[in-house]
């Protein structure tokens, strides 16, 4: 593979841990939290998102996102770094 192409796979990478963090986002939006307390001692929290969007608004999710993003941009800065050691080594 291309170091050219590694740069591509990491942006495309990192662009789709923005896309889940976006759709993490607009669900959030879209159908609020709702707080439970019982007696003010202990509080739970219930999404009111239909069936299929519950598996978003959950930590998991947003960690998922973030992992993504971050391995995406690691990739891109590694590609980039040996791109830079690369061109010094002809000069």
């Amino acid at each position: 593979m291309s170091l050219e192409n590694l740069a591509k796979s990491g942006a495309i990478v990192s662009s789709a841990g923005v896309a889940l963090m976006v759709v993490l986002m607009v669900v959030l939006l879209a159908f609020p939290v709702i707080k439970n307390c019982d007696g003010g001692q202990k509080c739970s929290y219930r999404s009111t998102a239909p069936g299929g969007l519950q598996s978003v608004v959950q930590p998991g999710f947003l960690a998922v996102s973030l992992m993504t993003i971050s391995v995406g941009v690691l990739i891109l800065r590694f590609s980039r770094r040996l791109v830079s050691k690369k061109s010094e080594r002809k000069e």
